[in-house]
């Protein structure tokens, strides 16, 4: 009995420790949807060119070692790693799989098949080829094998001085077509956004000429283009023949659209108002930053430059937000709206960067945190630029409304009426219809003037324009001439009932009254003068000084009078 229970604890503690070893296996039969990170086992030599062979002894030796990750992740600058994982096939016909790589920005990638101890099949990829080149046509790494009966082994070599971080999956085409065609929709989606913000800013700076809206297109565009060169759009579609740049274009990227970004905060903020010292600060640093690009470039230090990049994006992270709060301070109301962006930005673009330098899990959540946090950041942002323009707008139209409007007595002044008459005196002589003009000036209004101030002259004005105003007719245009004259044009309207009105309106002047400071009312009159288009030929001009001289012969004839005087 002993025996058969120490036998059956061997067999137990046996089948534990062969759990892994199956647990590693890929089944071709099987769907994993996930990255298969778990199944790899990876080897990290000090040489750095080992060769395939002896990567393939290695790993058949047991010096590999297992992955506890579902995505490996070995850094920024990491040296070149060779990955390992067993495929099984049980059976008996070839089955197609794809190995995908979802990282866009791997220098060199070797892919081997080894079915048995022989060599089947082998890909030689990575960003530092022409994207032709590749044996599929995805913006990642995308290679596929038929799988044969039984074991085949794959040996991958990876190597890249960006961050090496291999989410690695093992899919049907299908699969893989379908994982494409998701992802490409939600870019589409968030690609949109942004083209979409690009154009209608850009418009907006043609149009106004205003720094902030230029600088936030360009900041929107530049990231639009940091985004399609880290997520592989930028190789596929816009640079395919341009693996130099490819492989500089995520650190050049990121120093222009961080520069951008500090040019639209300074810009949009008003930093050089509210802080000048700070503002001559950010600018040198600024320039420092670019000057350090320029020289890790130059010489050909892509990790140096790679550093510096993102040291300065961290940078403007910290500086927006003590911008936003300098700016919030000097009652910037928009500078809540920027704040407000930047945490979003902060948050995604720090959740992305800890994914990628694997402190925290990879997925496709914290991978496209950036993008996430950037599309709040631009929708924000555009609120603010369009409330901004509203405010814009409406400031232009109440500057114009005032250019157009007598301040005291809230008419229309010369150049307004100008203005709103001449296409109504155009439409009056096509049609040939009678069009009247009334000038009208108040009685002594200087003495008025001498004998109680000009405070009290002025309250005149503003009793009488607002007299006027209620009797005048709906189409009638009223303006304040000049000093105490006051114009009202009549279209289609024939003397007689000019003569009406204008008598009305004299009659209602003289019932105001103004209380002075010793319960004293002061009354005053006005004299009217009436002219009407008889000839065709006549301009507006000359229908003005008709209705002058007939205020003349008004005011000669003794005041608060209208003339022509129809009881004559």
């Amino acid at each position: 009995m002993k025996k058969i229970s120490v036998l059956l604890t061997m067999m137990l503690v046996c089948s534990f420790w062969s759990l892994p070893a199956d647990a590693q296996d890929i089944d071709v039969s099987k769907k994993y949807q996930e990255p298969i990170g778990q199944h790899i086992q990876f080897y990290r030599n000090k040489e750095a060119h080992l060769s395939m062979q002896s990567a393939y002894d290695a790993f058949q030796n047991g010096d590999f070692s297992q992955s506890s990750d579902s995505v490996l992740n070995f850094g920024i600058g990491a040296k070149p790693v060779w990955l390992a994982f067993r495929v099984r096939n049980h059976t008996h016909d070839y089955v197609l799989r794809n190995l995908l790589l979802e990282t866009s920005w791997l220098d060199k990638i070797d892919v081997y098949h080894f079915h048995g101890i022989q060599l089947v099949n082998s890909y030689h990829i990575g960003d530092s080829q022409l994207f032709s080149q590749r044996p599929l046509n995805h913006r990642f790494f995308v290679t596929e094998h038929n799988f044969g009966t039984g074991d085949t082994t794959v040996l991958i070599r990876v190597e890249s001085d960006d961050a090496m971080v291999l989410p690695i999956y093992f899919l049907t085409a299908e699969e893989t077509a379908d994982r494409n065609m998701l992802q490409a929709y939600s870019y589409g989606l968030i690609y949109g956004i942004i083209l979409a913000l690009v154009a209608y800013n850009f418009m907006l700076y043609i149009g106004l000429r205003s720094a902030p809206y230029f600088f936030y297109s360009l900041y929107l565009l530049l990231f639009l283009l940091l985004n399609a060169a880290y997520t592989g759009h930028g190789y596929q579609w816009l640079w395919p023949d341009s693996p130099h740049w490819q492989q500089w274009s995520n650190p050049v990227l990121i120093m222009m659209c961080t520069l951008s970004g500090c040019a639209f905060a300074l810009n949009f903020l008003d930093i050089k108002t509210a802080s000048p010292r700070i503002y001559q600060s950010v600018i040198v640093c600024c320039l420092s930053f670019s000057v350090l690009t320029l020289i890790a470039i130059l010489t050909d230090k892509f990790i140096i430059t790679l550093f510096i990049s993102l040291f300065f994006i961290f940078y403007f992270y910290i500086l927006a937000v003590i911008l936003g709060i300098i700016s919030l301070r000097t009652k910037n109301r928009f500078a809540q709206y920027f704040l407000l962006a930047s945490i979003f930005t902060i948050c995604g673009g720090i959740i992305t960067a800890n994914a990628v330098w694997g402190f925290i899990p990879f997925n496709w959540l914290t991978y496209r945190a950036t993008e996430i946090g950037m599309v709040a950041d631009a929708i924000l942002l555009a609120l603010a630029l369009a409330e901004r323009f509203n405010i814009n707008q409406s400031e232009k139209l109440a500057a114009e409304k005032r250019a157009d409007i007598d301040l005291l007595t809230n008419l229309n002044n010369r150049r307004a009426f100008y203005k709103f008459v001449q296409p109504m005196w155009a439409i009056s002589l096509r049609s040939k219809s009678s069009t009247s003009v009334i000038i009208l000036d108040i009685d002594d209004f200087k003495l008025l003037n001498d004998n109680y101030g000009h405070p009290v002259g002025d309250l005149v004005l503003v009793r009488l324009a607002e007299t006027i105003q209620k009797e005048a007719r709906s189409g009638d245009i009223l303006a304040r001439w000049g000093g105490e004259e006051f114009l009202i044009f009549l279209p289609e309207t024939q003397l007689t009932d000019a003569i009406t009105i204008a008598d009305r309106m004299r009659k209602r002047i003289t019932t105001i009254q103004i209380s002075i400071d010793n319960d004293e009312k002061v009354s005053f009159t006005a004299s009217f003068g009436v002219a009407t288009t008889q000839d065709i030929n006549v301009s507006l001009n000359e229908l003005i000084a008709q209705a002058d001289r007939q205020l003349y012969h008004a005011k000669k004839k003794g005041r608060n009078r209208v003339y022509p005087d129809l009881s004559d």
